[in-house]
């Protein structure tokens, strides 16, 4: 291939980024990419043909566990080995930090790419939506909203189920959207959090983590969530199909599904994920 170069993105890279987003219909606002960019920019990846940008591919780092998403070849360089290639350019930056096990989420129809890197389906990831309508039911006096000086305790707790501590995005999230930010304790132990950002159009509930066998509190964290963003919004959610609480949840909460993704995993098979404590996921670009 002529001229085929692939380099960590820049600052002035991403109106490519949000561009290649937007042909693809991926519901994400040049902020967010930003935000993405911010939390690994070593490892975030463009790649160029005799000097025209054609794709791109995001990762981040969490020790021993790495994330890679937003993978997108422009349409005319397809099925010539670009994503391949960008993905090995991400998977190497992350095995020579140390990483262990490598997660994606991918569409249905491109696991085929991944199976041949050696990546394994692990369950399937639903993704949910609805409308949001003004909610009435009354609010769960134990759902506070989330505090600056409490991420660090709310990140341990999180590191329990998501199997890796991931205090740098928690802390972003919540400086971005405080609001949107919610918290559970008992006996002065959290055992609940929800957190929501702003998509291109409408909101991203999640990370969203709480107990399976504690469906009220999780019921609680989500109506809370619900109440603070304004009616007739756009609501977005990703689930493992596993969390058959949180499926029935987002069903009786008249939430739809509308597609799904199938969730993989490249090295260690992962040990200290608790996929049933996890609500839903942050984004299938990091977990």
């Amino acid at each position: 291939m002529s001229d085929l170069s692939i380099r960590p993105i820049r600052e002035n890279d991403i109106e490519f980024v949000y561009t290649l987003c937007k042909n693809e219909s991926w519901n994400y606002s040049r902020k967010r990419i930003e935000r993405v960019h911010h939390y690994e920019p070593e490892g975030c990846f463009v790649a160029t043909v005799n000097r025209k940008r054609v794709g791109h591919v995001f990762s981040i780092n969490y020790g021993k566990v790495g994330w890679v998403g937003l993978l997108i070849v422009d349409k005319e360089h397809r099925w010539i080995g670009i994503g391949t290639l960008l993905m090995r350019r991400a998977i190497d930056y992350l095995q020579n930090l140390g990483v262990e096990t490598v997660k994606l989420e991918a569409v249905p129809e491109i696991t085929g790419l991944y199976h041949k890197l050696g990546f394994i389906d692990e369950f399937d990831s639903l993704r949910f939506k609805k409308v949001n309508k003004k909610d009435t039911q009354s609010a769960n006096p134990n759902i506070k909203p989330l505090r600056g000086n409490q991420i660090t305790e709310t990140a341990e707790f999180d590191s329990k189920y998501f199997g890796a501590n991931r205090i740098r995005v928690l802390r972003q999230l919540f400086e971005d959207n405080p609001e949107l930010c919610f918290i559970s304790r008992k006996n002065s132990q959290i055992v609940g959090y929800i957190m929501c950002y702003e998509m291109e159009t409408g909101y991203r509930i999640g990370p969203w983590i709480c107990n399976p066998h504690d469906p009220q509190t999780a019921k609680g964290l989500i109506l809370k969530c619900i109440q603070a963003i304004e009616t007739n919004t756009k609501l977005y959610i990703g689930v493992p199909a596993v969390n058959n609480t949180s499926v029935k949840l987002l069903q009786d909460l008249d939430f739809e599904l509308y597609c799904k993704s199938v969730r993989m995993y490249l090295g260690k098979k992962p040990a200290n994920e608790h996929v049933k404590f996890i609500f839903s996921i942050g984004g299938p670009e990091n977990g």
